[in-house]
């Protein structure tokens, strides 16, 4: 058969920019509340109402009074603001600039000017997206991303010889100091890319053997001096110093009970993962296009963060797509002579168009799934029943269930928002306030056992913890009693007698999965606690 006509060789790469645009919306858009959104926004409206940081506790009982290293203060303060004034909606909105505008910074550093680039970096995207989204929901962490991709540009540009623009660094982490906690990443990766393109300088034979481009000329002093300026601007917050000490000892602690800190595993999703690291790995190593050493290093050690924890992937994946798409091209092209037979057959006159067909209707496809169940209100940030105590939090709020409240730290920040006169005994602060002694006496009391000196139960009135938690049953044992179970969540309380509300309930109030389903939109109101300037 003859080749396709132009018409078709221009709507394919089309159909599947549609296609991989309609993917990311789908994954990107992605409205789930994160566990830990209602304290970011809450905090962050406290300091716009009360002035200042507050650095000691006043939201929980057990923690009351402890040095409190609330270090996401910029993140949450935009985040607070957005909120104030557009509500979830807002909310939603601004994840998904945040996230299109560092897309766009990473796919334009990928695919550069040049067409068949553009479409190679596309692809790459196309299947980087899912480890990407891992990064996006309504949190801090939305500015690493920018902040990443960002770097990663300054230091291209540097190491390329335009050297005012290391002038910048600084600058950048002078602020993601103060955004999210992922500076620490960002500032090891300069340290990682000063030392290696040292280290080539040293060693130009060996770079030459290994086809590594060599460093531009440059003032021996300028990588350094970019790196100590960097370094110093790790202070400029409210702890100064302490918190990179602090920061790093964080990042040693072990997290069992939160997945993303987690290794990926064996999972069909760790697999997908594993694949687009084999493929950027065989792009680099059948290119031959120059590489920069630092580059390398860079992918390298993010590949392997990512391999220890799944929370690291979204920086690889960015990373990846800014710095691999070069070769990528360069090694199809090389690849291209031996697949002559599949390429005449994608350009022939029915497959042609029959694949354009077939990408748009995926890309329709993926819209359509963008509006569907689960989702109910698409367009906002939305919480799920099933996943958070919507309706335990209800009968606490219509019966009056006050005072210090036991909380399963997931649900901490959401009881703070909600239940004003809650004081919690955790949530998911952890150890920005928490003490050791508290949140290990936490997980033993999750889990059933006898919490220990970090958690005296007996000082609290009212406990809501998930059903199947070992601290429900260890609770009754102590006397307590259970007013309200349903299938996720239960609420007791030490004394009912002083809950005017309980008297005439039949006790436990029982209900049913009616109370688990659905998804309600995240509060546009402000909590009681945005502006309340009392101490608690």
């Amino acid at each position: 058969m003859p080749e396709a006509p132009p018409l078709a060789d221009r709507f394919l790469p089309a159909a599947f920019g549609f296609a991989v645009a309609a993917l990311a919306w789908l994954r990107f858009s992605e409205n789930t509340a994160d566990n830990d959104l209602w304290g970011h926004v809450l905090y962050g409206q406290r300091v716009l109402a009360l002035g200042h940081l507050e650095h000691t506790d006043v939201l929980s009982w057990t923690a009351a009074g402890q040095p409190w290293i609330n270090h996401e203060v910029f993140a949450e303060i935009f985040l607070g603001l957005v909120h104030r004034l557009a509500g979830g909606t807002g909310l939603w909105l601004a994840m998904l600039v945040l996230a299109a505008v560092t897309v766009a910074i990473a796919l334009r550093a990928g695919g550069g000017r040049d067409r068949r680039r553009q479409l190679a970096a596309l692809g790459l995207f196309a299947v980087s997206i899912n480890f990407i989204a891992l990064g996006y929901a309504v949190r801090p962490q939305l500015f690493t991303m920018l902040a990443f991709v960002v770097l990663l540009v300054l230091l291209r540009r540097f190491f390329n010889g335009q050297f005012h623009w290391g002038l910048a660094v600084p600058w950048l982490f002078a602020a993601w100091t103060n955004l999210h906690g992922g500076y620490f990443a960002g500032w090891i990766i300069v340290l990682l890319a000063v030392g290696t393109e040292g280290a080539a300088a040293l060693r130009p034979a060996l770079i030459q053997r290994l086809r590594f481009a060599p460093p531009v000329p440059v003032r021996w002093w300028l990588p350094p001096a970019m790196a100590v300026t960097t370094t110093v601007a790790l202070a400029l917050n409210p702890w100064g110093f302490e918190l990179v000490r602090w920061t790093f000892q964080t990042l040693l602690l072990p997290r069992p009970q939160i997945s993303e800190w987690q290794p990926p595993g064996l999972t069909a999703g760790a697999m997908a993962f594993y694949l687009l690291v084999a493929l950027s790995a065989s792009a680099w190593l059948g290119s031959r296009l120059p590489r920069r050493p630092w580059e390398a290093a860079t992918l390298v050690m993010l590949a392997v963060m990512a391999a220890l924890q799944q929370r690291h992937a979204p920086l690889f994946a960015l990373a990846n797509l800014m710095l691999t798409p070069p070769h990528l091209w360069d090694a199809l092209r090389r690849l291209a002579p031996h697949c002559a037979g599949l390429i005449a057959l994608l350009r022939r006159r029915l497959v042609a168009p029959g694949l354009a067909i077939a990408l748009c209707a995926a890309g329709a496809a993926g819209l359509a799934a963008s509006l569907a169940p689960p989702r109910e209100h698409p367009f906002t940030i939305e919480v799920p029943r099933d996943i958070y105590p919507v309706a335990a939090i209800e009968f606490m709020r219509s019966h009056q269930l006050t005072g210090r409240t036991l909380t399963f730290f997931d649900w901490g920040q959401q009881v703070l928002w909600e239940l004003p006169d809650n004081p919690v005994s955790f949530d998911g602060r952890l150890d920005t306030v928490y003490p050791a002694a508290i949140r290990e006496a936490h997980w033993r009391f999750y889990a059933g056992g006898a919490p220990g000196p970090g958690l005296d139960v007996a000082a609290a009135a009212v406990a809501l913890l998930p059903t199947s938690s070992g601290g429900v049953a260890l609770l009754q044992r102590a006397g307590w009693s259970l007013v309200y179970r349903d299938p996720l969540a239960a609420v007791l309380v030490q004394t009912p007698a002083d809950h005017s509300a309980l008297a005439g309930l039949s006790l436990p109030v029982q209900a049913g999965r009616t109370a688990t389903q659905g998804r309600v939109p995240f509060p546009d109101a402000l909590s009681p606690l945005a502006t309340d300037r009392r101490p608690r």
